[in-house]
């Protein structure tokens, strides 16, 4: 079958490999499309940010990783009889599951879980010729984790089921309250699916920020109407802020970028008793002063999501209460995703928001 194979750091190809053979538990999807997520871009450079956001560690990425989770497809062949009723549906599919042994797993925190297998991570599964993930004609998935899809949520929309979950979980971790004012610090997918949620929660008012219009056309397109672009102001985001909050600041800021200036700035917007939820942690030393912390203001961090996570958001988009359309920028056959990825890695040049292979051709 045909798939996107990482061999090494910025060594990807689109190669013949063979189709896994089903595990006890596990179920045959025939992928239709998948999308090309901010963490495929971070293996492809050698980084491996699943160990780095949740065990806080760096963890050498094995070789012949089939990239790709954010993938949805129809079910065509199972392990277990009684799995039976999945065959022909056209599913949605959460790449991960945990050990269900070790204490975070017990306590209802899978989503910290160190013995995670995940789907297009390499994550987990002892030593393969190749990983499985989703950039490919065919692909496992745990028969357990896999959710039939509404006839009226096209492919393309579901793909986004797995970046959703992730925002979902993030948004969680702030957990705004009605009538709260938020922030988000970039627009990419997850910082526009997190505006979103926090809409459906009832906040007040969300701000958000970015140095690419288009992607601040995008937030404006799913209901942001405060849309800071920071590579046309002369002002700062901090500064825009506080102008339109009346200098009260922000209840709840979401930091997609983690830098040392970014984290310095979105602490001070925050309101006494106000929560910073960082979403992208690196291997730097950040410094700040200790009084940005008074009046209980909080650092947080956002880890992996949670196994209901996907039903609710699921939900979310057959409702209509979220919206990602417009966050598809590029649509690619997978058999050009060398070239996709060369696309996604010039952003800045491409104004690529969200990738999407279809991987039947």
């Amino acid at each position: 079958m045909q798939a996107v194979v990482l061999r090494g750091p910025e060594d990807l190809a689109v190669l013949d490999v063979p189709r896994q053979t089903l595990a006890p538990g596990q179920c045959m999807i025939k992928v239709s499309h998948c999308g090309i997520c901010g963490s495929d871009i971070r293996y492809y450079y050698g980084e491996n940010p699943w160990a780095k956001q949740t065990l806080g560690i760096e963890v050498e990425n094995p070789p012949n990783i089939i990239l790709g989770h954010e993938f949805v497809g129809e079910v065509v062949e199972v392990s277990d009889e009684s799995d039976n009723a999945l065959l022909g549906q056209r599913v949605a599919v959460n790449t991960f599951i945990t050990c269900g042994r070790c204490d975070f797993c017990r306590t209802d925190r899978e989503n910290l879980c160190p013995n995670t297998k995940h789907l297009g991570h390499g994550q987990g599964w002892g030593e393969m010729e190749y990983y499985p993930g989703g950039m490919a004609e065919f692909c496992i998935a745990f028969s357990n984790q896999v959710y039939p899809l509404p006839e009226h949520v096209s492919s393309e929309e579901a793909t986004f089921l797995d970046p959703m979950i992730a925002s979902l979980h993030a948004t969680d971790v702030g957990n705004p309250q009605m009538m709260d004012t938020i922030a988000i610090l970039g627009a990419g997918p997850i910082g526009l699916l997190i505006a979103q949620f926090a809409q459906v929660y009832g906040v007040d008012k969300v701000f958000i920020s970015d140095v690419a219009e288009e992607n601040l056309q995008v937030a404006r397109e799913t209901g942001v109407a405060a849309t800071f672009n920071a590579s046309n102001s002369n002002a700062s985001y901090y500064d825009f802020i506080m102008d339109q909050t009346g200098g009260e600041g922000i209840d709840v800021v979401y930091n997609t970028v983690g830098s040392q200036e970014s984290i310095e700035e979105t602490l001070k917007m925050l309101k006494p008793g106000g929560t910073l939820v960082l979403l992208a942690t690196k291997e730097l030393e950040i410094s700040f002063k200790a009084l940005q912390l008074s009046g209980e203001r909080t650092i947080k961090t956002s880890s992996n999501a949670m196994y209901s996570d996907f039903p609710r958001a699921l939900a979310m988009l057959a409702s209509g209460k979220v919206n990602v359309k417009p966050l598809i920028s590029h649509r690619f056959p997978v058999s050009k995703a060398v070239e996709a990825f060369d696309v996604a890695c010039r952003k800045q040049e491409t104004g690529a928001i969200k990738i999407v292979l279809d991987c039947q051709s």
